[in-house]
C-alpha cells in the first residue's frame, strides 16, 4: 500500500519556514505540519551586522539541517549535539538541536534539551514549551508548559508575527486537551470521573478563542465532541463531531491512475510480515509498464487517493472517537482504511480496524485482520520499529479481542444448538 503523501525524499527541517513535522502538541490534533519555527532565534533575523563567528555558527546550523532534511537524521543530530557542546549559551544552537531530538530523537533527550533551551530562553519561544507540553508524562506539568507556550504565542501575535498566528488554533485546542486530561489523571478510575463545571468553562473558553482564530479548522468540533462525551452527553457529542468531519472530509484529486493501475492497487494487500504478503519484483513492475504502455491510449483516468487537511493522527483519533459515540462502525472503518492506505505498518490502526469490525459484528473481518495485525507486531519488534514493551502490549490487544471473539462466536453457536 502506497502513501499519498511520501513521494518525496526531501524531509521538513526544524527551522523550516513555520512548519515541520511533529509541531509541539499538534501531533496529535493538528494540521498537516507543524509548528517548529525558530520563533525570535537569531538565525531568523537579518543578517546584516552579524560577526563572522555568528554567521559561521548558522553555516554550521543550517549544514545540520540539510542532513535532517535528506534523511541523514544521525548525522545531523551528531552535528547539532556538537555544536551545543561548543556553543553552550547559544540560545539558537539550543533551540534548533531540542526541537530537531524533539521530531527525530530519543524522548529522554529531547526533553533534557528542550529543559535547558526553556532555561536559556525562557520569556520567548513558545515552541519549546508546547513540545514539553507535548513530551512530559506528568499531566499537571504539561499543561503548565503548554499553557506557557500558548502565553507566549500569543504574545508574539500581538507584535504582528502572521505567521504564529496560524498556530494559535491548534495550541487552544492542545491547552483544551490536556486540561481534560488532567482531569482524568486526577481522578483516576475512582469515582464517576465526571467533568466539572469549572474545567468544562475552561475548556470551552480554549475552544472559543480557538475558532476565533481559525473558524476552518476541524480541531475545537472534535475536541468540544471529547468534552460532551465526556460529560456523558453522547448525541451532542456525535453532533459535534460530525460538525469537524465535514471541514475535513471533503475529497480531493491528488494522483491520477488508470483503471488497470487502481484495479492493482484496490487488490487487498496484507500487511508487511502476514504470510501471503509479497512486494511486487523489478520483473512484474516491468511487465505491467510494458501493458500499461500497450493500454495507455484507451484507458480511463481516475483519481487515486483523496488528500486532506488534517493530519495522520488526527484522523486516527477521529475514528476512535467514533467508535465511542457512534452506533454505526461503517465511517469509522472507512477512515481507517484510508488510513492504512496511506501507511499500513502501523499496528495501532490494524487493532483499531479490527476492533470496529468486532463492534460491526463481522466477525470473520475482524479475525483476518487480528491474524495480520499480530504478524506486523512480531515483525515490528523483530526489526526494531516497536520497543519490546510496545509490541508486547500490541499483541496481548490482539489475543484479548480475538478471546472476546471467540467467546462470543461460542454462545452463538450454543444459542443455534
Amino acid at each position: 500500500m502506497g502513501g499519498a503523501n511520501g513521494k518525496s525524499k526531501k524531509k521538513k527541517s526544524p527551522r523550516d519556514g513555520k512548519s515541520g513535522g511533529k509541531s509541539a502538541n499538534y501531533k496529535k490534533t493538528g494540521m498537516k505540519g507543524g509548528g517548529m519555527s525558530g520563533g525570535d532565534n537569531a538565525t531568523n533575523k537579518n543578517t546584516n551586522g552579524k560577526s563572522s563567528t555568528a554567521r559561521a555558527l548558522e553555516t554550521q546550523i543550517e549544514s545540520a539541517l540539510t542532513h535532517i532534511s535528506y534523511d541523514r537524521i544521525e548525522q545531523g543530530l551528531l552535528e547539532l549535539k556538537d555544536i551545543c557542546k561548543k556553543n553552550s549559551t547559544n540560545v539558537d544552537a539550543l533551540e534548533t538541536y531540542a526541537y530537531a531530538l524533539a521530531e527525530y530523537g530519543d524522548q529522554e533527550e529531547a526533553l533534557d534539551a528542550l529543559r535547558d533551551a526553556a532555561k536559556a530562553n525562557p520569556d520567548s519561544g513558545y515552541e519549546k514549551f508546547m513540545y514539553l507540553g507535548q513530551l512530559l508524562d506528568d499531566g499537571k506539568a504539561a499543561t503548565a508548559c503548554t499553557k506557557k507556550g500558548l502565553d507566549l504565542l500569543e504574545e508574539q501575535m500581538k507584535k504582528g508575527d502572521a505567521p504564529v498566528a496560524d498556530r494559535h488554533c491548534s495550541a487552544c485546542c492542545a491547552l483544551a486537551e490536556q486540561i481534560l486530561g488532567c482531569r482524568d489523571e486526577e481522578d483516576g478510575m475512582d469515582g464517576d470521573n465526571a467533568v466539572d463545571d469549572e474545567t468544562a468553562k475552561a475548556v470551552e473558553e480554549l475552544l472559543k478563542r480557538a475558532q476565533q482564530s481559525d473558524k476552518e479548522s476541524a480541531e475545537p468540533m472534535q475536541v468540544l465532541a471529547c468534552l460532551r462525551n465526556e460529560q456523558g452527553k453522547k448525541d451532542e457529542a456525535l453532533k459535534y463531531l460530525r460538525e469537524s468531519i465535514a471541514k475535513w472530509r471533503k475529497p480531493m484529486q491528488l494522483v491520477q491512475e488508470t483503471k488497470k493501475e487502481r484495479d492493482i492497487y484496490e487488490r487487498k494487500r496484507p500487511a508487511p510480515g502476514a504470510k501471503d504478503y509479497a512486494s511486487s519484483s523489478e520483473d512484474d513492475m516491468e511487465k505491467e509498464e510494458e501493458e500499461e504502455k500497450d493500454d495507455d491510449d484507451d484507458e480511463e483516468y481516475t483519481p487515486r487517493f483523496q488528500d486532506y487537511e488534517v493530519s495522520f493522527e488526527f484522523r486516527f483519533e477521529t475514528a476512535k472517537l467514533l467508535l465511542e459515540i457512534d452506533t454505526s462502525a461503517a465511517l469509522a472503518i472507512e477512515i481507517l482504511e484510508e488510513l492504512l492506505e496511506e501507511r499500513d505498518g502501523i499496528v495501532d490502526v490494524w487493532y483499531l480496524l479490527a476492533y470496529a469490525h468486532y463492534g460491526a459484528n463481522e466477525l470473520d473481518d475482524s479475525l483476518e485482520i487480528i491474524e495480520i495485525g499480530e504478524k506486523l507486531a512480531a515483525k515490528s519488534k523483530d526489526t526494531g520499529v516497536l520497543q519490546e514493551a510496545e509490541a508486547e502490549g500490541a499483541l496481548m490487544n490482539f489475543a484479548e479481542l480475538k478471546h472476546v471473539i471467540e467467546e462470543v462466536r461460542r454462545e452463538c453457536d450454543e444459542q443455534v444448538k
